[in-house]
């Protein structure tokens, strides 16, 4: 079963925050997830981008603007991070200054990154209203409990960048337990500056190995990381030799390892499944596990009672 990736508050904007509605023309901004193709969002670019849409002659603009983000973009340069069918239960409330969203379930599936994009996709459009400084979002008439912030501004979307001003991103580490049987998440916060990728960031933090006792990342000494990017739906993530050279004695282990790397990696937005990759080269096995393909996130050896 999929795990709730706690994966938050990132590298989303480096554009305004909100830009204005046209009153005149009724036109708006409606934001949408840039780069339908799942490559790599990178810091310094756009995670989200707008277009513009008009409202009918006399439609609440509130609600007319969720009726515009649940419909999904025009553009085939975008895609919208919320899940097909997810329908609003009753009109946007405003109350001093805060715009309230209440949505079917479908939202709550949404988690780590693909939440945090939806959210901020609600809140910088919404935003755009005379008097709406921030947006809460329910689900069935509660919030979702695991979301980092309750209360959305679009400033909390913007991105600072630079070295002096990292980005600060919440994420999932996987870590193998104790007596190696499954692995175990590790909540870290990782800085992405507009000089590093989200994946060279989040893959750099995980090789540090894990901070929170009973924890173990058994990989050979030696490794090194030499590369890693995003093609497509795939992240390619190349080691130095000692990674093929000495893996853990335990078959086990050796999965456990496999899937701690794929399982913290799928939690990028657009990231499917990840190819393992040894001096450039693609990696044949990993002690007799096949790995010629690209392994898909497996959320069964996670142990169940883990965050």
């Amino acid at each position: 079963m999929k795990r709730l990736l706690f994966l938050s508050v990132l590298f989303l904007l480096a554009l305004c925050a909100c830009a204005p509605a046209e009153e005149e023309t009724g036109e708006y901004q409606v934001y949408f997830i840039s780069d339908p193709a799942g490559q790599e969002v990178r810091a310094g670019g756009s995670a989200l981008e707008s277009e513009g849409r008009s409202l009918p002659e006399g439609a609440d603009p509130a609600e007319g603007l969720m009726e515009c983000l649940l419909s999904g973009p025009l553009s085939g340069a975008l895609r919208s991070p919320i899940p097909e069918g997810v329908r609003q239960l009753s009109a946007p409330t405003i109350e001093d200054g805060v715009c309230r969203v209440d949505l079917s379930e479908g939202y709550g599936s949404l988690s780590g990154v693909e939440l945090t994009l939806a959210d901020y996709c609600i809140a910088l459009t919404l935003c755009q209203l005379p008097g709406v400084d921030a947006v809460t979002i329910d689900v069935e008439g509660e919030p979702i409990p695991y979301r980092a912030r309750q209360v959305l501004r679009p400033e909390d979307a913007a991105l600072t960048g630079g070295e002096d001003a990292p980005i600060r991103l919440d994420a999932s580490l996987y870590y193998l337990n104790a007596d190696g049987s499954a692995l175990v998440p590790e909540q870290r916060e990782v800085a992405v500056t507009e000089n590093g990728g989200q994946a060279a960031a989040l893959l750099a933090a995980f090789l540090e190995g894990p901070r929170e006792e009973g924890l173990r990342l058994p990989l050979a000494e030696g490794t090194v990381l030499l590369s890693v990017w995003t093609e497509g739906e795939v992240c390619y993530v190349n080691f130095s030799a000692p990674f093929r050279d000495e893996p853990p004695e335990s078959p086990r282990e050796a999965r456990l390892l496999l899937y701690a790397i794929v399982d913290t990696m799928c939690q990028l937005p657009g990231v499917g499944s990840v190819h393992l990759l040894v001096e450039g080269e693609s990696l044949e096995q990993f002690a007799n596990i096949p790995t010629s393909s690209p392994l898909e996130p497996n959320w069964s050896v996670v142990a169940e009672d883990a965050g």
